[in-house]
């Protein structure tokens, strides 16, 4: 590899060149499931395992139709359940772009932050606390640097880099001149010349990619898991008692055992694992759209019991778009920044302390015309960049034979250093009351040639700057929206107490902020009663949050934090969910369950209203799906006990499973959210799927199911032919499920207006013109009649039919109204 210009960086052309020959900065892609292993896992199921036995076995026992219906029922189940996880898949998939790191260069003398994967060995890297390092790189410069290697060498400590020559040979822990891909930047500044790429690096060698975005098995899969276990051996006592009850019955064999099975397919949900995968899968796509993407699904339940939300202030609830206001001279005078002339030593010390990249300076060379005439005749000598946990930056210049000791940083810290400082404390107050971000500026001379401990007194006060980052619009009505939601809202920041009241107040906060430095010499439970009485914590550290969030867990409190700096990690961890900004570090992003793309607080309350949703969503679906399965249970059942001929058969109940799930079942994963899903508590982490009203609803709602049918196949029967009253029962069970999908969509009251009825989802209409559709064929179409054993209905039937789906929905609705009046 050519020497690279460390001034310079590379240019265009040998970028070019370079990416030709040495290709993408990326890591040879790793497997994932192939979609024969997503078809095949839809196999991996008590219930289809069920389903397979009792199709071979109708088989065997000369009952081939119903044998191969079943099994195509099996397939077709597959089939659903394979198109919608490998939809899933790849919408996960394609959330990893949002999370692609990025990587500052130096090319033709610019800085330039590009995708890490556009990296070429030679390129100039500029290295900042908090970053990833993108890929292999041999040290240029480095002051402070530290660098957290524990991915690679298993050494938890950070471990200073500078640059030198090392042995051939070295370990790689005892590389001191080398920063690694996969590494972490925890401390210091740097720059760096790329030596390897892609699969070229160390970690490259040893690692897989790390912080992918993956849909593991959640606490809510592992319920239903269980769920699952218990009604499989329920269904096997079950069946096994219908065979007996026939038998004793003297019900011949053959019809004893198809009862046995049409008990048997008529309890298995198998539809149950596609409308979780559908309603997931939903849950984390419409978040996406929402700019929150969630990197771990758990996340998503979690959400839904969040009780209290730690916020940052900067970004999140303001704009993040500093202003410059006010410019406070040493004897106390506030002045526009315009009335500014060099010589200035205020602004000469902002000119001279500005750091390359960070966002305060940033702004501060947005809002100030600091050309080169503010810093004409300084030499660096020495610096020590900002750092969140000391609060200041300290530079060490020379001009004409004079060295000087120049500070930065949050006024209490500097101003303590200062003599005669009185004049810029008072007006501290008033500006920082007033809602202003201030700096304070301070120098000393000094004979030193490099920088070693601050000195604590002795500095000469230069003056303030002070900048307004006013809050977002929507920040207030997000607040109001989780106060009425049950979930309070702590703002931390390592502001002012003063600035920080006058923003948390401007969006909705109350109470008296309180320090970090109060909080770390509480213990838990004290802390835990200090911010019982105020939302506003001031000058906080990321130890303060560290000991919010244990303070909180320990009273069984479920904890939501906001965070973008690397320090910022521990406590993105340690919180129930983390939340990391789109703007941030991306050490912050690994941490973190869930990623804010556009920074904004009221983006993760929507996101909490999602969870909600989601996890309401598979309520409905369980709330629909179970009295379905126990209606055609004690439909069989009662048959059985009465020895009268079965008013459904194997097939018909497949059949209705199979187009109910298709049909409507899934239409729940598209439902909206409630109105009142962010005007109810918290939902408490170990709360039952299902509460106690709702499996009375399951329990009414499978016996009237069983109840009406049995009526209408008896009214039939008397009347007609066996195979006309077993059509009238299959279409009262199908029309029966639509009419109560409209129930089951609010938890609460359905509205009796038909327009409200039906709107807000757009899956509903659609499912409900299939039903009709498929029912009219199953009813009429000939080929079908004879594979499922009915017959044709005349008009009539269907009067009875449909005012049983409109019985039940009325009842259902009286039961819920009866249940809210008592």
């Amino acid at each position: 590899m050519e020497k690279t210009d460390p001034v310079r960086g590379l240019s265009g052309e040998e970028v070019r060149r370079l990416r030709a020959r040495y290709g993408p900065n990326l890591l040879p892609a790793l497997p994932g499931r192939s979609p024969l292993k997503i078809l095949l896992a839809q196999f991996r199921s008590l219930f289809i395992y069920a389903l397979i036995v009792a199709g071979v076995v109708s088989y065997f026992v000369g009952e081939a139709v119903d044998a191969a219906v079943i099994l195509a029922v099996v397939f077709i189940n597959a089939l659903i359940g394979f198109f919608q996880e490998y939809k899933a898949e790849r919408t996960l998939e394609g959330l990893k772009e949002y999370l692609s790191p990025r990587a500052l260069v130096v090319r033709e003398g610019r800085v330039q932050s590009i995708p890490a994967e556009e990296l070429v060995p030679g390129d100039v890297l500029i290295l900042r606390a908090g970053m990833k390092i993108p890929a292999d790189a041999r040290l240029l410069e480095a002051r402070g640097l530290l660098v957290d290697e524990s991915v690679l060498t298993g050494e938890s400590l950070p471990v200073e880099k500078a640059p030198g020559e090392v042995p051939e040979g070295a370990p790689l822990a005892e590389r001191k001149n080398m920063v690694f891909s996969g590494t972490l930047v925890v401390n210091g500044e740097g720059r760096a010349v790329v030596v390897a790429t892609g699969a070229h690096t160390e970690f490259g060698k040893i690692a897989r990619l790390m912080g992918e975005v993956r849909l593991p098995k959640t606490p809510l899969a592992r319920k239903l898991e269980g769920f699952t276990r218990v009604v499989s051996v329920a269904i096997v006592i079950l069946a096994g008692l219908t065979f007996g009850v026939g038998y004793l019955r003297k019900f011949p064999l053959e019809e004893s055992f198809m009862a046995a099975v049409a008990l048997a397919v008529s309890a298995i949900p198998e539809g149950l694992p596609v409308i979780l995968t559908v309603a997931l899968a939903m849950g984390v796509k419409r978040m996406a759209r929402k700019k929150a993407v969630v990197r771990y699904l758990p996340a998503v339940e979690t959400l839904g019991s969040t009780t209290v939300i730690f916020t940052d202030k900067t970004g999140t609830l303001t704009r993040n778009q500093l202003v410059l206001e006010v410019v406070v001279r040493p004897g106390g005078e506030v002045r526009s920044p315009e009335r500014l002339a060099p010589p200035d030593p205020l602004l000469e010390s902002v000119a001279l302390t500005l750091e390359e990249g960070h966002p305060l300076d940033e702004a501060i060379r947005e809002s100030l015309p600091l050309g080169g005439e503010w810093s004409t005749g300084y030499r660096v000598l020495d610096k020590k960049p900002f750092d969140s946990s000391r609060k200041y930056s300290v530079l060490l210049v020379e001009k004409e034979g004079r060295r000087w000791i120049l500070l930065k940083g949050a006024p209490e810290i500097v101003l303590a250093r200062c003599e005669a400082a009185s004049p810029l404390e008072g007006v501290l107050t008033e500006l920082a009351a007033d809602g202003l971000r201030l700096i304070a500026f301070a120098r000393r001379e000094t004979r030193d040639e490099s920088l070693g401990d601050l000195p604590e007194k002795g500095f000469e006060p230069l003056g303030l700057l002070g900048f307004r980052d006013p809050p977002r619009p929507e920040a207030a009505e997000a607040i109001r929206t989780c106060l009425s939601a049950g979930i309070r809202v702590k703002m931390v920041t390592g502001d002012h107490p003063l600035t920080a009241e006058a923003i948390g107040h401007r969006v909705g906060l109350s109470g008296k902020a309180v320090t970090g430095e109060e909080i770390t010499r509480l213990a838990p439970e004290e802390a835990y009663a200090l911010l019982s009485g105020t939302d506003l914590v001031a000058r906080a550290t990321p130890e303060t949050k560290l000991r919010l969030i244990e303070a909180f867990k320990a009273r069984g409190e479920i904890v939501a934090m906001t965070g973008d700096g690397v320090n910022d990690a521990p406590a993105l961890r340690a919180a129930h969910i983390g939340v990391a900004m789109g703007s941030g570090t991306e050490v912050a992003k690994e941490a973190a369950d869930m990623v804010l793309l556009d920074d904004n607080f009221a983006t993760l309350v929507a996101a909490v209203e999602e969870g909600r949703t989601v996890f309401d969503n598979l309520r409905k679906t369980l709330l629909f799906i179970l009295p379905t399965n126990g209606g055609e249970c004690l439909l069989l059942l009662g048959s059985l006990l009465l020895a009268s001929a079965l008013p459904v058969l194997p097939l018909h109940i497949l059949w209705i499973n199979l187009v109910t799930t298709v049909a409507l079942a899934v239409t729940l994963a598209f439902e909206p959210a409630e109105e009142v899903v962010m005007a109810r508590p918290p939902r408490p982490p170990d709360a039952p799927l299902l509460d106690r009203g709702l499996l009375v609803q399951i329990l009414l709602v499978s016996v009237l199911m069983a109840g009406i049918t049995w009526a209408g196949f008896s009214w039939w029967k008397a009347r007609g032919t066996l195979a006309e009253a077993r059509a009238v029962a299959v279409n009262l069970l199908v029309f029966m499920e639509a009419f109560y999908l409209l129930n089951t969509r609010f938890l609460g009251r359905a509205p009796w207006d038909p327009r409200r009825l039906v709107s807000g989802n757009p899956a509903l209409l659609p499912g409900l013109a299939v039903i009709v559709i498929l029912q009219a064929l199953f009813t009429y179409l000939p080929f079908l009649d004879r594979i499922f054993r009915v017959a044709p209905l005349p008009p009539v039937a269907w009067g009875p039919i449909l005012g049983g789906g409109i019985l039940l929905f009325v009842l259902v609705e009286l039961k819920k109204r009866l249940r809210s009046a008592s």
